[in-house]
């Protein structure tokens, strides 16, 4: 019997796929690092004419801009789209591209979270403010290297700053980033980083996790992935809740785990899809990614209250049910590129705040450009 042929990144599903009743429906391969299945293992497969048309992939919706979303079959166009009615619209919605649902969702997640452990702290911030005092009173109290800690080499994570204060990030029609909003984080940056040196001049995930897992910070802003290292490494004595309120409610974005069909996939196969996304959108499995992977149900018709879960989950699951699914723009991870570039904690030392927002929303505003004619480089260091 043929095979779908998924490749995916590991740490997306582990091996737990194999326990699921689906290895008779889809062969998985997987990729130790999200560099190798971009650019490497899911790339050369597609060029190989045998598995073009068997081949599929799991991951978030920013694939459509790794690869064009013509290689991608329009679910919404196939005997297949009644899959989608499994779902939760906000999720089946968040695959569109050209108008048309393209990938399944087969479970939710990706959400930023604020983690403290409860050996240093019991009460949950409410406010940002509220947050960095208490954080700089147990650094000094405990004598701990920061207070709190988060990946500040890594854009994902303020995205719920900018929209704490006043950016919609794409929730609505307005402008995802307003200049204002903008210049307010990143002065709120330069005073975390440099004047408080409440943060960590630049890390990258795996920095700020070892700090919090060797309980060396009272809290850290990460997302659900870090959820069962984080418990383990405190010895269960983690805490999770929203990430603090700025202007207003510092909302967290989110995306969801799609299922994308090559558009050459052989009909003989739907069958395939179609038994393995049921496996996937049972009550069973959709419990089990959440027990086993800490990420969030993807089915429209899933009731918490009916199953045992941790506070820890209810608690994520409590943010991730407020936040916002990103749209599969291809100008949203073109916010990604600009961002990563313009608000390195070494940039935001030396510039203003306004000159570094006003460069920002010029590169924003030309995404073409960017990735064709590198307009970034060209224009970095450029006042305007």
């Amino acid at each position: 019997m043929e095979k779908l042929q998924v490749y995916l990144l590991k740490e997306t599903l582990g091996i737990v796929p194999e326990k699921w009743g689906v290895k008779e429906y889809a062969t998985f391969h997987y990729s130790d690092v999200m560099k190798s299945l971009y650019l490497k293992d899911f790339p050369n497969a597609w060029e190989q004419e045998d598995l073009k048309n068997k081949l599929s992939t799991i991951g978030a919706n920013d694939y459509f801009n790794k690869w064009t979303g013509d290689n991608f079959l329009y679910v919404e166009d196939t005997e297949l789209n009644f899959l989608l009615n499994y779902v939760k619209p906000s999720l089946a919605e968040g695959s569109t591209i050209a108008g048309k649902m393209t990938g399944i969702p087969l479970f939710g997640g990706n959400h930023q979270l604020l983690f403290y452990n409860k050996k240093y702290v019991s009460d949950e911030p409410k406010t940002m403010d509220e947050l960095i005092v208490t954080a700089d009173e147990v650094k000094k109290q405990f004598n701990l290297d920061y207070g709190f800690v988060l990946p500040t080499g890594a854009c994902y994570f303020i995205l719920p700053f900018l929209y704490g204060f006043g950016a919609p990030l794409w929730a609505d029609k307005g402008e995802p980033i307003p200049f204002d909003a903008l210049v307010k984080t990143i002065e709120l940056l330069r005073v975390l980083i440099y004047d408080k040196k409440s943060l960590p001049i630049k890390w990258e995930q795996a920095e700020s996790i070892k700090c919090f897992t060797e309980e060396k910070a009272a809290y850290c802003i990460g997302g659900d992935w870090n959820i069962r290292e984080f418990d383990e490494a405190t010895n269960h004595n983690l805490g999770i809740c929203e990430i603090p309120a700025l202007d207003r409610c510092c909302r967290s974005t989110a995306n969801a785990s799609y299922l994308f069909l090559s558009r050459y996939l052989e009909p003989e196969l739907y069958s395939n899809v179609k038994e393995m996304c049921e496996i996937f959108f049972s009550i069973d499995v959709q419990t089990e990614i959440m027990k086993n992977l800490y990420r969030m149900p993807a089915i429209k018709d899933y009731d918490m209250n009916a199953v045992e879960i941790s506070d820890l989950l209810r608690s994520s699951y409590s943010v991730y049910e407020s936040a916002y699914i990103l749209p599969a723009k291809k100008e949203v991870t073109h916010m990604y590129h600009v961002l990563a570039d313009m608000l390195e904690p070494y940039v935001i030392a030396h510039d203003s705040p306004e000159d570094i927002a006003r460069k920002v929303m010029l590169h924003l505003e030309d995404v073409e450009s960017y990735y064709k004619n590198n307009l970034l480089k060209k224009l970095r260091g450029v006042v305007l």
